[in-house]
């Protein structure tokens, strides 16, 4: 399997799925570096803080696209998360069955070991495609802005006691940062597997790529209108909105793995591909 996974995880890595989901991701991190970074960095170098009574500057924390509730960009690039994961080798399932490569490979190697490879490089793969563009736009943001502790009185973030990891955000706010981007790469690779759980639904490339955003779209509009927004992973995802329940999201990680790691390994294996 480790000769498998290899192949696997260059083929998911040197895809041009990959390139272009880190391109888009980093095109809307830039437009929020420039909108939300840049203004910030000027309105603090005006500050003459011997004289200032008001709010502290703006820090890293609140300031990066995942840093607040209030950026377009952020928004945007939380909803379209399962496009990002999916994008890189989310649809290589349907694609190598389409042009016969599963049939050489299964030739070659036990079904199972080569359906675990696939979903081990997809859920990598579709992590990597949502975390970077996080990440490369978190550095400018450090080149940018102060990271200071949030304040406690005059925070722009969605940040309250009752979040998880609120703690940390007030004492050691670059910690809490990188828990959400080790959350975010998580919830990238579940979409991705996702997308390979639901390759069998279909005799069509494009159903298969879109299903699992329509259904982070219909969990978002329904807890949206159910009042309840803070459920849906498009804010759950987002440091500077928090995850207040925790139960919630350990319940969307539980069941986004485990459905699709046996929809995909139980289908796989029993499909017929000669």
């Amino acid at each position: 399997m480790k000769d498998i996974l290899k192949i696997e995880l260059k083929r998911a890595f040197t895809s041009k799925g990959m390139l272009l989901a880190v391109l888009i991701g980093c095109v809307l991190s830039a437009a929020q570096g420039i909108g939300g970074q840049v203004p910030v960095y000027l309105r603090n170098g005006a500050m003459d803080f011997a004289k200032w009574h008001g709010p502290e500057p703006a820090v890293v924390s609140e300031t990066w696209i995942a840093g607040n509730g209030g950026n377009i960009e952020g928004f945007i690039y939380f909803l379209l998360v399962p496009v990002f994961a999916m994008l890189p080798f989310g649809t290589s399932y349907f694609t190598d069955g389409d042009s016969g490569f599963l049939k050489n490979i299964y030739t070659r190697c036990g079904r199972k070991g080569f359906l675990q490879a696939k979903y081990f490089s997809a859920f990598i793969s579709g992590g990597a495609a949502v975390a970077i563009p996080l990440f490369l736009n978190l550095l400018c943001c450090m080149t940018l802005v102060p990271d200071l502790q949030p304040s406690t009185i005059y925070t722009r973030s969605m940040i309250t006691p009752a979040h998880l990891f609120s703690s940390i955000f007030f004492t050691h706010p670059l910690l809490y940062i990188l828990i959400f981007l080790l959350i975010d790469f998580v919830i990238g690779g579940i979409f991705a597997c996702l997308t390979l759980a639901v390759s069998f639904l279909s005799d069509y490339k494009i159903v298969i790529a879109v299903i699992p955003f329509f259904i982070q779209l219909i969990i978002h509009v329904g807890c949206s209108l159910l009042g309840v927004w803070d459920y849906s992973i498009v804010y759950m995802g987002r440091a500077g909105c928090g995850i207040i329940n925790p139960w919630v999201f350990l319940i969307y990680l539980a069941v986004g793995l485990l459905a699709s790691w046996f929809i995909f390994t139980r289908k796989g294996e029993r499909e017929d591909v000669f």
